[in-house]
């Protein structure tokens, strides 16, 4: 927030400050030259384009600052919206975004449209099981077209029928699963990325896949590239993450998702 501050004052800078006056005597005893010139084009060529100009400068300035930095490094809830996400990494120039304690919808856009360059996340947190048993694949409603189905995702926590919008549950659905409901820990699990592209890719088309998930940023990192982030190669038309709703005790999802694509 304070660098967009700094960029406000630097573009009204100019209109409230008479430069051509201020860098009167400066101009006078130093000649046009390379090291110069944009001091020059400034002060010369009216207000706008100084703002312009001093605007670019310092904006330069802080995505050379910001190259080096982590967003979201704070240990807090971070519900931002899309837009702001995309100026920070676009505009303000970081590189690199946290995905821990980011809604999932928004980790899985992140990953998908390739926002920042890098999410670093620290494999300690997130040890691999040894011996990792195979994953549960079931299946509910097949009598439905899949045109339109479910996928749901059970890492971290166990998701109940009741738990996923009464508009939804009567769909085609796909319970992936490496959670037996009796442990919470945060795992990477290859098995369990590996099941789920093996499913989504068992569909020739599907119009609308919605993801109702529990996973772990690591793993959600890794199924949003490998299993949903494949663009015109994949073969999903549009794509739906729903969020659980954190005020409500049961954790349900929200009666309508977020569109990824």
């Amino acid at each position: 927030m304070l660098e967009i501050l700094l960029l406000i004052a630097v573009a009204a800078f100019p209109f409230v400050v008479d430069l051509p006056h201020l860098f009167e005597e400066y101009l006078g005893k130093n000649p046009l030259s390379p090291e110069n010139f944009m001091l020059y084009t400034a002060v010369s060529k009216g207000k706008y384009i100084a703002s312009f100009i001093l605007t670019l400068i310092v904006l330069f300035g802080i995505r050379k600052y910001n190259a080096g930095l982590v967003m979201n490094r704070m240990r807090v809830y971070h519900d931002y919206s899309y837009s702001w996400y995309w100026f920070c990494a676009k505009v303000l120039g970081i590189k690199k975004c946290s995905l821990i304690l980011v809604p999932i919808q928004m980790q899985f856009k992140l990953a998908i449209r390739g926002t920042f360059e890098e999410y670093p996340l620290n494999d300690d947190d997130y040890p691999a099981v040894a011996e990792e048993p195979e994953c549960s694949v079931t299946k509910d409603n097949t009598d439905q077209s899949y045109s339109e189905i479910n996928i749901v995702l059970e890492d971290t926590y166990i998701i109940e029928v009741d738990q996923i919008p009464t508009s939804k549950r009567d769909l085609y659905t796909i319970r992936i699963s490496r959670n037996d409901g009796k442990s919470n820990g945060r795992h990477f699990s290859q098995k369990f990325i590996e099941t789920a592209i093996n499913v989504v890719r068992s569909f020739k088309n599907i119009s609308t896949v919605n993801v109702f998930a529990t996973t772990n940023p690591k793993n959600t990192l890794h199924i949003a590239n490998r299993v949903f982030g494949l663009g015109e190669r994949g073969n999903i038309k549009h794509l739906y993450v729903f969020q659980q709703k954190r005020e409500d005790k049961n954790r349900v999802f929200e009666s309508r998702g977020h569109r990824i694509y």
